[in-house]
C-alpha cells in the first residue's frame, strides 16, 4: 500500500487528486492540508511513501517545504499550473511533476513510475533548489543518468545530440554523459539560454564552442572537438543572422 499526502492550498484540487487516486486500491491517502505551513508536521506524523506537493501557494512554496527536509525521506511529485519559472526549476533539477489539471491517465503514469522507482528527490536537488528559488543557482543543469543525477554547468556543455529517447551531452572537457530526456526537454530548459542554438532536429549546440562553419545546402558546423554537426537548410539564416561577418 503506497501512503500519500496531497498539499495543496486550493481545496477543489485536493478533491479531484484524492477522488483520482482512490481510483486505485493499492494508494492511499493518509492526509491533506491546504496549509503549508503544517506540511512538515504532517509529513512527520504520518511518514507518506509519495507527496504530491503543490509549487504556488502561499506563506510556503511547495519548494520551501522541502527544504525543511535533510535527507527528504520520502517521494515527491510536484503538482502545479503551467509557470514557467516554476516548471524551469522543476525541469533543470530533474524533478517530477504533474500540469494541472490532472487527469487519470497521467496519475497512473506517476504511480507506475514510483513503482519503478523512477521518482527520487536527493539532497542535492533539494539544495539546488533552495538555492535557484533565491535567484543563486541558475547557472546549473541535474541530468538524470544511469548512475544518478550529475550536476553540470550549462555553459559548459559544447553540444547535445538526440539519441532516440535519451540525450548525449557531450561537455568543453569532451565527457560524454547519456541522459534519459529527449532533446525536446533540454531544447525548453535551454531556451532562455542565448548561448544554445537548435542546428538540426538533432542537435543544439553551444555557439561558443563552434570552430568553423562549412557553407553547403545547408552547411556543417564543425565543434571545437572536431565534431561535425549538420546545419538544417531553414535554420542557415537564423544562424548566420547571430554573427557579425568580416
Amino acid at each position: 500500500m503506497i501512503k500519500t499526502i496531497i498539499i495543496d492550498d486550493e481545496k477543489h484540487c485536493i478533491i479531484t487528486l484524492e477522488h483520482l487516486l482512490k481510483q486505485n486500491k493499492n494508494v492511499m491517502v493518509v492526509a491533506t492540508t491546504q496549509d503549508s505551513t503544517k506540511a512538515k508536521a504532517l509529513i512527520e506524523e504520518h511518514k507518506p511513501d509519495l507527496v504530491f506537493l503543490d509549487i504556488e501557494m502561499p506563506k510556503m512554496n511547495g519548494f520551501d517545504v522541502i527544504t525543511q527536509f535533510y535527507p527528504v525521506p520520502f517521494k515527491v511529485i510536484f503538482t502545479t499550473a503551467y509557470d514557467q519559472y516554476a516548471l524551469k526549476a522543476l525541469r533543470l533539477n530533474a524533478l517530477d511533476y504533474l500540469l494541472k489539471p490532472i487527469d487519470e491517465e497521467e496519475i497512473a503514469i506517476a504511480l507506475d513510475k514510483f513503482k519503478n522507482k523512477e521518482i527520487a528527490i536527493t539532497t542535492e536537488q533539494v539544495q539546488n533548489l533552495h538555492l535557484f528559488t533565491n535567484g543563486k543557482l541558475q547557472d546549473t543543469i541535474a541530468l538524470s543518468t544511469q548512475e544518478g543525477l550529475l550536476f553540470v554547468k550549462i555553459d559548459n556543455i559544447m553540444y547535445l545530440e538526440a539519441s532516440s529517447n535519451y540525450t548525449m551531452i557531450v561537455m568543453q572537457d569532451k565527457s560524454k554523459h547519456l541522459a534519459s530526456k529527449t532533446l525536446a526537454t533540454f531544447e525548453d530548459v535551454l531556451q532562455d539560454n542565448t548561448l544554445f542554438f537548435r542546428s538540426h532536429k538533432s542537435h543544439i549546440v553551444n555557439l561558443k564552442f563552434i570552430k568553423q562553419y562549412i557553407r553547403g545546402d545547408g552547411g556543417e558546423l564543425i565543434m571545437l572537438d572536431g565534431k561535425n554537426i549538420p546545419l538544417s537548410r531553414t535554420k542557415k539564416q537564423d544562424f548566420l543572422d547571430l554573427f557579425t561577418r568580416v
